[in-house]
Parts: C-alpha cells; sequence; structure tokens
C-alpha cells in the first residue's frame, strides 16, 4: 500500500492503472461556476469560453486518471423559474457550446462518446431553441461511433418521471432501459464528486448504492490534480473496514463531534463547515 505522498507523487499513467480496477464511473457536479469565473473574469462576454476550458480540463483530468465515463448534470427545472433572458443565457451560453468546434474537436481527439439525457428535447423545443436540440443530436450522431470514454449530460432529467414510464413500457430489463434513457450504457456510479450545498439531484434510475459522495468547499472547476489525487487515495486505501477498532471505544469517543453537511452563508455563498 501507498503511503499518500508516494501517491500524489505516482507517475499519471500508474495511477490510472490502479483506479481503472476499481473505478470506471463517477458523476461530477459542476456547481458554483459563475461564482468561480467572477473570482477569475469580469467580462461575461468571456464566460462560455472560459467555463468551456474548464469544463475540459476537468473532464480531462478524470480520464487521465483511469475513470472511464464521466456523468454531469447541467441544467435543471429550476432554471425555468428565473425567466426567459436568464434560460437563453444557459442555453446559448452553456448547452449551445458543447456544439461548438473547440468542443467537438476535443471529443474527437479523445475519442468520447457524448450523449444527453433527461428532458431536453422537449423542454428546449417548447422554449424556442429547436437549432439547439439540432446542434446537440449532431455531436451525439458524430461520436456515437467512440469507446474509449464516455460523457453525458444531464438537462432536465430532474423532473423526468414521465419520461421513464413512456420508455419502460416498451422495455423489460433494466440495462435496456438504462441505455435508452441516457443514450449509451452506464453501469454503476462509484464516486459522486461535487461542490456547495450536498444534493443530489438529476441522476434518475442510475445504480448509486455504492457511490462514495465527496463535496468540495469551493466551486468545482478548483478541482485540481493533488485534490482528486487524494479523493481517489481515500476511495482505494483509507475506506477500509474497521472492525479492529471495536476494542478501543468508550463514551468519550463521541464527545464534541462535527456533523458534516453544515454550513453557514458567506461572502462567497453557501460554504460547508
Amino acid at each position: 500500500m501507498y503511503t499518500l505522498q508516494q501517491w500524489l507523487h505516482l507517475d499519471s499513467g500508474e495511477v490510472a492503472n490502479l483506479v481503472a480496477q476499481r473505478i470506471s464511473t463517477a458523476a461530477v457536479y459542476l456547481n458554483g461556476t459563475r461564482r468561480w469565473f467572477l473570482s477569475r473574469r469580469k467580462s461575461w462576454a468571456d464566460y462560455a469560453k472560459t467555463t468551456g476550458q474548464a469544463q475540459r480540463t476537468l473532464s480531462q483530468l478524470f480520464y487521465a486518471h483511469g475513470i472511464q465515463t464521466l456523468i454531469q448534470p447541467l441544467l435543471g427545472y429550476d432554471l425555468l423559474t428565473r425567466g426567459p433572458d436568464y434560460l437563453k443565457l444557459a442555453v446559448e451560453q452553456g448547452l449551445a457550446q458543447l456544439a461548438a468546434p473547440d468542443y467537438k474537436a476535443w471529443f474527437h481527439r479523445n475519442h468520447i462518446r457524448v450523449t444527453f439525457y433527461g428532458n431536453w428535447r422537449q423542454v428546449l423545443s417548447e422554449k424556442g431553441f429547436p437549432d439547439v436540440v439540432e446542434m446537440l443530436q449532431e455531436v451525439i450522431t458524430e461520436t456515437a461511433p467512440y469507446g474509449k470514454h464516455g460523457l453525458l449530460f444531464g438537462a432536465f432529467a430532474d423532473e423526468g418521471l414521465n419520461r421513464i414510464i413512456t420508455l419502460s413500457k416498451d422495455i423489460n430489463q433494466g440495462d435496456a432501459l438504462l441505455r435508452n434513457y441516457y443514450g449509451q450504457p452506464v453501469g454503476p456510479v462509484e464516486l459522486i464528486i461535487g461542490s456547495g450545498q450536498p444534493v443530489i439531484w438529476d441522476l434518475p434510475l442510475l445504480d448509486i448504492n455504492q457511490a462514495h459522495l465527496y463535496f468540495l468547499q469551493a466551486p468545482t472547476f478548483c478541482l485540481d490534480q493533488p485534490t482528486l489525487r487524494k479523493i481517489l487515495y481515500d476511495y482505494l486505501y483509507q475506506r477500509i473496514n474497521d472492525d479492529a477498532l471495536f476494542d478501543n471505544l468508550s463514551a468519550q469517543t463521541w464527545q464534541n463531534f462535527k456533523v458534516l453537511g453544515l454550513g453557514q452563508q458567506t461572502d462567497k455563498g453557501w460554504t460547508a463547515l
């Protein structure tokens, strides 16, 4: 077993080989993107380019560490309560950018199969963005032959029960239902990583029963290689059976304990303590 310091300095290829034996799929919540952006840029004209590059860099970090499939919920139904101007910004500066040339080049260069899940077709069509639906469908079609990596974007999937019921009428196997809903095969989720308030949403039907959860106190785009390495080390080597500790317990053990998930409002937004 490696020490943490040894693990942090291992060659990335060796880490990737070890991780790939235990972790295949991770759900990554891109929380706090606007706060992260404003901490680095002040002109909203740079938002799409800056956050797009950050998203690709973050995703590539996971792939380089042996994780094959990433699930990234992007937009939920709460977006529709913020008004048409905000929706337009989120769609044009967010979803539509996933079909831009720099994104497509990245998908092709790294053999990434891209699919979108949720009620995105229905919502975008009803709200006047049929061109974005067509653009995203082109991405799905162009990347369909790839199998090295998977990238699944969630859009309006947090109220998807009716769509699931419709799909299930003609399908009697769980794997087939998953494949139809998500657009590509997806196995059990081993890791769920995000930041901000620890809420799980937009992962319908997925097997998350054995997933390990990690929440950052900073926006997700702040995740760097040393931090991801620490998460992976914790998952692979720290979370082991602790039955041998039973003989050392006493009533004093549980005094002054902390509650993970408690937080407070700060000038950086809600922050976990």
